[in-house]
């Protein structure tokens, strides 16, 4: 938890905060941190190299070590449980389709390839919510606890727990307990870090910007909206109504959680999540679309025109989860962004400069060894310095 190595890196990003014993601590959540360690200190060997180096970053925010591939494990955590929750609802031709066009033609696929806090928060509130639909509480609430652990805002998922408790009176106190446990672990760890429970290590980082510029562009900026980088995103509306219809309670669930994690993202100064491809801050919310978006794929068996439009949205978001993978987004941003030929907010704010934009401009220079996953470029090219 102590980063006194990397203080070259705080002066630069904030990535953490001293604490009254002098020490320099992340200001990450317990999370990653402690799933992070686990995976590193299984698959250590002799003379291993840290997975965070001393002098410089990683060439790629998706890096090759096993530690660094946790994020994939989650992802398929994630997609696994909206799979069996999907199941319970829909035939096994919905559910599959369902969960392929959230896998592979939304932002989910990026992210999973990285570091982020986010997949394991999304992934986790999915199993709760997937165990609360088999009226299993105490295995939910446990889910929705580990899910806060990642990302506390996970909080406002409490409508999981509720519902589970609701169903299943007897279980109330206990599911209750192991709710309450996780955040009194997340305060002991703010605690022994920074020396007060209210403290994540996000000095700089508050609430109380602007709450309707920064909700139209969590929502529709070029550079985070989720339905630029997630089109298929867009058939989530016409299946909310569709759920609504048929489980109310679910389509409520799922409505309610993703309205306030979008309504608080838009309430924090650092909106966008910083130096960061997508729409990262609401990727939580990612499989609750998936369910939202189901009712919508139910229904393209039925209508044709519904389902060219199904094939047109999801083949746009596999394009640019591709364009990702071709090539690090972060690389891209470092040759125009950091050395100041674009400014960061166009980055957000303008189509022409938008971060897809510049990455789709840096095609034409592209070469294998240009990929953004070390085991394709051993399959296509030696990128052996």
């Amino acid at each position: 938890m102590a980063i006194d190595d990397l203080q070259w890196l705080q002066d630069h990003v904030n990535i953490g905060e001293r604490g009254p014993d002098g020490h320099l601590y992340t200001k990450y959540f317990p999370g990653n941190i402690f799933g992070v360690a686990l995976i590193y200190k299984l698959t250590a060997r002799p003379n291993d190299q840290p997975y965070v180096w001393a002098r410089e970053l990683a060439s790629s925010a998706t890096g090759a070590s096993w530690a660094l591939r946790l994020n994939a494990l989650w992802g398929a955590i994630g997609m696994t449980s909206l799979l069996l929750l999907l199941k319970r609802y829909f035939d096994w031709r919905t559910a599959i389709a369902t969960v392929l066009l959230i896998g592979i033609c939304s932002d989910w696929w990026y992210q999973s390839r990285g570091l982020f806090s986010e997949v394991g928060a999304g992934a986790f509130l999915m199993t709760g919510l997937c165990l609360m639909a088999y009226d299993k509480p105490y295995a939910s609430s446990a889910a929705l606890a580990v899910s806060i652990l990642f990302r506390p805002t996970n909080i406002l998922a409490l409508p999981v727990w509720a519902v589970s408790a609701w169903r299943k009176p007897r279980a109330a106190i206990g599911s209750t307990l192991i709710v309450i446990a996780a955040g009194a672990f997340l305060c002991w760890f703010n605690y022994i870090r920074f020396g007060s429970i209210l403290n994540f290590g996000y000095a700089s980082e508050r609430f109380g910007g602007p709450f309707f510029k920064n909700l139209e562009g969590v929502l529709f900026s070029p550079g985070r909206s989720p339905f630029l980088y997630s089109p298929i995103l867009v058939l989530a509306i016409p299946g909310t109504w569709l759920l609504l219809r048929k489980q109310p309670i679910l389509a409520l669930i799922c409505l309610v959680v993703i309205a306030a994690y979008v309504f608080t993202v838009a309430r924090l100064f650092n909106w966008a999540g910083g130096t960061s491809w997508g729409a990262r801050l609401i990727t939580p919310t990612v499989p609750l679309f998936g369910v939202l978006l189901a009712p919508t794929v139910d229904y393209i068996w039925k209508n044709k025109l519904l389902a060219a439009a199904a094939l047109l949205l999801g083949f746009a978001g596999f394009s640019v989860q591709m364009l990702a993978l071709l090539r690090d987004p972060m690389r891209v941003m470092m040759e125009h962004v950091a050395t100041g030929e674009i400014e960061n907010q166009e980055t957000l704010y303008t189509l022409r400069n938008s971060w897809l934009a510049l990455q789709i401009r840096s095609m034409p220079s592209w070469q294998p060894c240009d990929l953004d996953a070390s085991t394709l470029q051993a399959w296509f090219a030696d990128c052996r310095q």
